[in-house]
């Protein structure tokens, strides 16, 4: 509907400046969220204004532009696929990650990956359906991942739902675990408990 109406852009802004906000308000109280990702519809990655408005989020919440990823679908990437690349070049020129969403579905190809300044690539769910349980799957997993630290991306796997998967994953040097087995998606206040309490944990009992 929002696409449909042209709502989308302003939608887009909106979430990038909530999250840096917010990632502004987690460094200010010293809560450790190294970084927030924000997913962007094609619609709006092919915005001209895209990057300026993202250099001015960035200036308004003082948050470094390392802390920032900006996640788009690889299906969104190749369309009007110069213009992604150029702006891709611009977003990371400004200091902010870039992350190919939802890897290894429909489209993809390796030559995106190489042609792109790609700082993190997401695998899939879908290859989390079979992987503690099929060699095929865990292979094809297994190189994403050695593609991508070749490439000098970092590799985050989603839909991780047990240990046992997140066992496997952490043994082939997957870099980012997300999933279900950690905890399902919530509010900021929410967020703020589940991060305090991990803290409280990793101190050291003397």
């Amino acid at each position: 509907m929002a696409e449909e109406t042209g709502q989308i852009r302003a939608i887009g802004v909106w979430s990038l400046r909530a999250a840096c906000a917010q990632m502004a308000q987690w460094i200010a109280h010293g809560i450790p969220v190294p970084t927030v990702s924000v997913n962007v519809s094609a619609i709006q990655f092919q915005d001209p204004e895209l990057v300026s408005q993202l250099a001015t989020i960035l200036h308004e919440t003082n948050v470094p532009p390392e802390r920032l990823i900006v996640e788009l679908t690889e299906t969104a990437m190749i369309e009007n696929f110069e213009q992604t690349v150029a702006t891709a070049r611009a977003i990371r020129e400004l200091g902010i990650g870039l992350s190919m969403d939802d890897f290894g579905t429909g489209y993809s190809s390796l030559s995106n990956l190489a042609s792109l300044p790609i700082s993190e690539v997401k695998i899939d769910r879908s290859f989390m359906n079979g992987f503690g349980s099929t060699g095929n799957v865990r292979q094809v997993v297994t190189a994403i991942i050695r593609i991508g630290h070749t490439l000098g991306m970092t590799v985050v796997a989603e839909g991780v739902e047990d240990a046992t998967q997140c066992a496997q994953l952490r043994n082939i040097d997957c870099d980012v675990i997300q999933g279900y087995y950690f905890g399902r998606p919530m509010d900021t206040a929410a967020l703020d408990t589940w991060i305090r309490e991990r803290r409280a944990e990793s101190v050291p009992v003397a």
